[in-house]
């Protein structure tokens, strides 16, 4: 599953699939954005370290 980037009414996220938690960042804030995106790159290397097949 792949990250992506979405937004709700807390703002701007990445989200590792589609139930993995949801890792918001300040819209405009670029080291706000890296930061969310590798912590959901990183939810999903753990996951598949644990077996997840998806």
């Amino acid at each position: 599953m792949p990250v992506h980037r979405g937004k709700d009414g807390r703002g701007p996220y990445y989200q590792w699939g589609d139930s993995g938690k949801k890792y918001h960042y300040q819209a405009g804030e670029k080291k706000s954005r890296d930061m969310a995106k590798q912590k959901a790159t990183k939810q999903g290397q753990a996951a598949r370290a644990s077996g997840y097949k998806g």
